[in-house]
């Protein structure tokens, strides 16, 4: 169907919304903008508008168009289950577009999948540099998480100090949990620990700086799964 045609077909309910009409016309046009912003009055707004199918339609367009937010928004709808069934490799796959484009709530999102091993294979050094580059943008979840990490430390030796500080800078930027750990752990670092912990003052002071190819892009992760999916339910958790 043309743009013109199905334009037409929907002027009658769209005219008593002028506001919605005028977000299909741009969105029509490929605005990724306005195919977000359509998709989420279609889900979230008046009773009378909301449509979940619709909604669907235009979170995909927007996402196959790179709009990372579109991306971010479908991964969490194929991981809770919302509107779609439960699909962690189509939830992954979403993630991993908005990540690799540098959305920090997908990379923070794709870096649980890989620790646990949800619709990826379990890769903790492949969290680890997720939750590093989520982390350096500010997500103060990441920034816990990644405290989380340096703390326990399962494949190699706890870092007390760098996890200290990750509690202490995500605590600042919001993340109320970490208060509690943060108090926790610096009551048990030794004197050279906490020579250590004052050094990282930053988080790009803990992590140091991070290099494209510290992540793994979609397609060398997910492309051999996606097209393998009869045989992977191993993977799905």
């Amino acid at each position: 169907m043309s743009v013109k045609s199905d334009l037409e077909q929907s002027s009658i309910s769209s005219h008593a919304d002028p506001i919605l009409w005028n977000w299909r016309i741009l969105a029509e046009t490929g605005n990724t903008t306005a195919q977000l912003k359509l998709a989420l009055i279609y889900d979230h707004g008046e009773n009378s508008v909301r449509d979940s199918a619709k909604a669907l339609h235009w979170y995909r367009r927007a996402a196959d168009h790179g709009n990372t937010d579109a991306q971010c928004i479908l991964g969490l709808m194929y991981y809770k289950g919302r509107h779609v069934d439960v699909d962690y490799v189509e939830a992954a796959h979403y993630f991993l577009l908005a990540a690799d484009q540098g959305n920090a709530d997908a990379q923070l999102f794709i870096a649980i999948m890989f620790e646990s091993g949800q619709g990826v294979p379990k890769d903790h050094k492949i969290a680890i540099a997720l939750y590093k580059k989520s982390a350096l943008q500010g997500n103060a979840l990441a920034q816990f998480s990644l405290g989380l990490l340096y703390e326990e430390a399962t494949n190699q030796d706890p870092d007390r100090p760098r996890a200290a500080a990750c509690y202490r800078i995500a605590l600042a930027n919001g993340n109320t949990t970490a208060q509690n750990y943060h108090r926790a752990l610096l009551d048990r670092l030794s004197p050279e620990e906490m020579a250590l912990y004052d050094q990282y003052r930053t988080i790009h002071d803990i992590v140091g700086d991070m290099r494209k190819s510290d992540f793994v892009a979609d397609h060398t992760i997910l492309g051999p799964l996606m097209r393998k999916r009869a045989k992977m339910q191993h993977y799905l958790i």
